[in-house]
């Protein structure tokens, strides 16, 4: 483990990291590694994009966002995205079987990737999409790492920052004017200086809250994760 609140990759994945690695350090082509020679990790992409109006476009914006990253940084190894609309669903319609149908897609989806980077933007209230929400809690239930970035533009046309949670409260829902600790209904608004709810930020793979300013910065921390466990099982 690379801190003390990382979630390692399982062993028969490290091991295939750790032959593979023990073949690249000992390559002087090393850097020209061929994609299909490379072990490949699986990303589940997050977030409400799912919602907006061209949902497959922002899912394939994103895949070849990996695959540029793959190719600039020329890892040894490849990142892949998995996103929510890569699942076929048959005979959908507006209706409840419909919707398990999709859940259960999703689940098989979380259940294959090595990775979650979560879309933590803010979604019809002050806090995140309570589906992005439930996806990192799975994804946390099976030890898997869990990554995250806050990407406003798509939804609301410009960027902006998390910020503190207490302090988005108060700009998108009423609270006490006379106690800015209690919303208009009398309840505490919750505030330990964190971006969101204290479960969804303690879930990250940093332990320290953080949050990537870009999906692009979180790709990038999911490789570098990697890189730290590989140089690891290479040190013991």
């Amino acid at each position: 483990m690379i801190r003390s609140r990382s979630r390692s990759i399982s062993q028969p994945i490290l091991l295939c990291v750790y032959l593979f690695a023990i073949l690249i350090l000992s390559s002087a082509q090393a850097k020209n590694v061929a994609d299909d020679v490379r072990p490949t990790y699986y990303i589940y992409l997050a977030g409400p994009e799912v919602f907006l109006p061209d949902p497959i476009q922002a899912g394939v914006d994103k895949k070849q966002t990996i695959e540029r990253l793959n190719q600039e940084h020329n890892w040894p190894f490849k990142l892949v995205g998995l996103y929510p609309m890569d699942n076929e669903i048959e005979n959908f319609a507006p209706d409840f079987k419909t919707g398990m149908k999709i859940y259960h897609a999703n689940i098989q989806l979380m259940d294959q990737a090595h990775f979650i980077t979560a879309n933590m933007v803010r979604f019809r209230g002050p806090s995140m999409d309570v589906g992005t929400a439930f996806e990192m809690g799975y994804m946390a239930g099976l030890n898997k790492p869990v990554f995250a970035y806050y990407d406003a533009k798509p939804f609301y046309g410009k960027d902006e920052t998390p910020g503190i949670y207490a302090e988005r409260v108060a700009r998108h829902y009423p609270v006490d004017a006379d106690n800015p600790g209690k919303d208009a209904h009398g309840q505490s608004i919750e505030d330990f200086q964190m971006a969101d709810n204290l479960m969804m930020i303690g879930s990250l793979e940093s332990g320290r809250g953080e949050i990537a300013p870009s999906f692009e910065a979180a790709v990038v921390q999911i490789a570098e994760s990697l890189q730290a466990q590989m140089k690891q099982v290479i040190s013991n």
